[in-house]
């Protein structure tokens, strides 16, 4: 048995019925809401270059131009985002919920989306083989019976080259918004049987009922979501959640291993956007710097506990080709790395009030400019000639960033301000 920290399972019975159940949920609650804007670069490579990026292949050649994805658990609109992102991809976007399909696909029609193929099925039933390049799983395999058997699907999924995105949730963020669900389970009118209005109903009475004053209070910041959010947040009925601990633990039962944390949206949007804790004391940060990158990204998830990021990390297959390098050997490959100023332009479509969406007829320069000064003055040195490790040297003290921040801030999805020199022509 995989060691997990904490699980809301009063209602699993097998990993049929809570297929069943979770097609139920999303089909009463679809999640997350219809976007209200979508976005695309012109330049069709930009996201795939950016994607080798965040997981230290400066060559560019790890997840290929036109890569086959799989958005396994893809909910109302990720299979679309990803489409949109990765325009010369092959996607497959699976869910169980067949109106969160119904929603997706109608979005997907009227963006005029043509590389998305949209499936009703249950990951823990998928039959890929070595399929994919890059598969995205994101809240998904915590909402299943048994994660690792989930897990171990998705392993089956993908090529040995691959790259996993998954996410699952820190047990530390979660162990309020499980006992909310908990308590719920046992006022349930129904006992272990489950009916999701009642629940819901009692759910937003019970936020105005409890003392603001105590942890679980915390709740009553939950009164004025949608009920689709509501629901993700404080009723799915089953629910497993991690430490980067016993998430390297399950990964590695499935023969996988975690490559580096993802700076996604959520942790970007609450400005964390790194797994270290910078220590001053010369002995502590010895000992820290010292310990694997698993132990050390631990040691941060305890010590910050719910303030630590999500657990969102790239995977790959223990017997991947490309060998694991340490988050220390990424960084030193990126100050031996040449780079150049990356830019594109940003397109979006708006919905309109009748639900349908319109291109904007105006662009915008993307990325847009950093706000961060010390990131500003690195950019601004770049000349597609040094190495980073130049550039560091000459502009010394005036960078306030370590490398491994200044990686994720200057050459990430997330910030994706410089593109590594290459000769791919792509």
């Amino acid at each position: 048995m995989i060691k997990n920290d904490d699980d809301n399972l009063v209602l699993v019975d097998s990993i049929n019925s809570v297929d069943e159940l979770n097609a139920k949920f999303y089909g009463r609650f679809p999640y997350p809401w219809q976007a209200i804007r979508f976005d695309y670069l012109e330049d069709q490579s930009f996201e795939t270059a950016m994607l080798n990026q965040d997981i230290g292949v400066w060559t560019h050649d790890r997840i290929p131009p036109e890569p086959r994805i799989w958005v396994a658990g893809c909910g109302t609109n990720l299979a679309v985002i990803t489409a949109l992102k990765f325009p010369r991809a092959r996607v497959i976007g699976s869910d169980l919920s067949p109106t969160s399909l119904e929603i997706c696909a109608e979005t997907a029609k009227q963006l005029g989306v043509s590389n998305l193929e949209l499936k009703q099925e249950s990951i823990n039933q998928a039959a890929y083989r070595e399929e994919f390049d890059y598969i995205i799983n994101t809240g998904v395999i915590h909402h299943n019976a048994d994660p690792q058997a989930t897990l171990a699907r998705i392993y089956a999924a993908l090529k040995p080259d691959g790259v996993l995105e998954l996410m699952v949730y820190n047990r530390f963020q979660w162990a309020i918004p499980a006992a909310f669900q908990k308590a719920i389970r046992l006022l349930g009118s129904n006992g272990p049987a489950i009916d999701f209005d009642s629940d819901l109903v009692i759910a937003k009475t019970m936020i105005g009922e409890l003392p603001q004053d105590t942890l679980i209070g915390i709740v009553g910041n939950y009164r004025d979501f949608s009920d689709a959010m509501l629901a993700d947040e404080l009723l799915q009925p089953v629910l497993h959640s991690y430490t980067v601990e016993s998430l390297a633990d399950l990964v590695a039962s499935c023969g996988l291993e975690i490559i580096l944390p993802c700076l996604n949206q959520l942790d970007k949007a609450e400005q964390k956007y790194s797994w270290n804790i910078e220590f001053q004391n010369p002995r502590l940060k010895e000992v820290y710097e010292s310990l694997s990158d698993v132990n050390r990204w631990q040691v941060t998830n305890l010590l910050l506990r719910e303030r630590a990021g999500w657990l969102w990390f790239y995977v790959q297959r223990t017997d991947s080709p490309y060998q694991r390098k340490s988050e220390k050997e990424i960084c030193e490959d990126f100050l031996n790395t040449t780079f150049d100023r990356s830019g594109t332009v940003q397109r979006s479509l708006v919905r309109n009030a009748d639900g349908s969406y319109r291109l904007l007829p105006r662009s915008i320069s993307y990325p847009a400019p950093s706000a961060n000064a010390s990131v500003e003055k690195i950019v601004n040195a770049v000349d597609g000639h040094r190495t980073m490790k130049e550039i560091f040297q000459e502009l010394g003290g005036d960078i306030a960033l370590p490398v491994r921040l200044a990686r994720i801030m200057l050459a990430t999805s997330a910030f994706p301000y410089l593109k590594a020199v290459t000769t791919d022509k792509h």
